[in-house]
């Protein structure tokens, strides 16, 4: 989801053309002015994510980013808003952010999830990039950690002043920001179990990491990739040894890791074939593929 894009509105709240118009121009000008300005201090911090950075408590780049972004969001004097900085023991922080709702009798909450640690970086960058320069290059930001997470606080944020703003009702509005995500959320549990009375009714969530396919309307991401990851290794010698001596005596490793993962995926299809792999898929999920492939091509066209 688009950061121009992320507002929550209620499905029985019912928006004129002209709010639409004004929700869209707070975003646009929220972004330009607050948001990007925001990013490409974030940008700046190597807060790679503890899978990645083993030594991150006494390096602080994380903790920076948490307060940097609590800081921000505590800056922007909306109306009812709790926050704090929530540490367990022995865990990356969370940012845990409260606003009341503004619709009468409103039940159930709305949270919205997001993360600040990063992925590590890597080369491959163009000549006048890197990872920790963040640069605005023909309306695109880059730098790592901006798209994947570090924008999703602000956008949350600015999608609750956007709808005060226009004095549209909304529910309860509950963030939660963690910084262990690109390590697989393995502290995430442990803050939901603590968190879990003053998260309240949850109705719906709005997870702020996902991708679009284009900036022309709205994308709901209905499921992600699943993976079994594992390391599969090959040995036929207890030494090296020259080409020459072992050339046609000994089995090729390579040809044997071809063979077992042959047993797993037809290399020509991409067919899983162990049947545990497989089940049925919902009608549904077939016509939202269709949809957005369509999409996809007429973008690309």
């Amino acid at each position: 989801m688009n950061a121009r894009d992320a507002v929550t509105i209620s499905p029985a709240t019912a928006v004129s053309a002209a709010q639409a118009q004004a929700l869209r121009s707070f975003s646009d000008s929220a972004w330009d002015e607050r948001i990007v300005p925001a990013l490409k201090r974030y940008i700046e911090v190597p807060a790679k994510s503890p899978m990645f950075d083993a030594d991150w408590r006494s390096h602080g780049y994380i903790d920076h980013v948490v307060r940097e972004a609590a800081s921000w969001v505590e800056s922007r004097k909306v109306a009812g808003l709790r926050l704090e900085l929530v540490r367990l023991e022995g865990r990356t922080p969370v940012i845990l952010f409260e606003v009341p709702a503004t619709r009468p009798a409103s039940t159930g909450t709305v949270v919205m999830y997001g993360h600040l640690d990063k992925q590590p970086e890597f080369s491959g960058w163009r000549n006048d990039l890197g990872p920790w320069t963040p640069k605005l290059d023909n309306g695109l930001l880059y730098g790592r950690g901006g798209a994947d997470d570090g924008y999703a606080v602000y956008a949350a944020i600015t999608a609750i002043e956007a709808l005060d703003a226009q004095g549209i009702p909304r529910p309860r509005v509950v963030g939660l920001i963690e910084s262990c995500e690109e390590s697989g959320s393995f502290d995430l549990p442990a803050y939901l179990d603590v968190l879990k009375p003053r998260l309240g009714d949850v109705s719906l969530v709005v997870c702020l990491d996902s991708g679009a396919g284009n900036y022309d309307q709205l994308w709901l991401t209905t499921s992600l990739r699943g993976m079994v990851s594992g390391v599969l290794k090959v040995e036929v010698l207890t030494e090296g040894v020259h080409s020459g001596d072992a050339s046609g005596l000994v089995p090729s490793s390579f040809r044997i890791l071809r063979q077992l993962l042959d047993r797993l995926e037809d290399s020509s299809t991409g067919r899983l074939l162990p049947q545990e792999f497989h089940c049925e898929v919902p009608a549904q999920r077939v016509e939202q593929a269709r949809a957005a492939a369509r999409r996809y091509r007429g973008r690309s066209a």
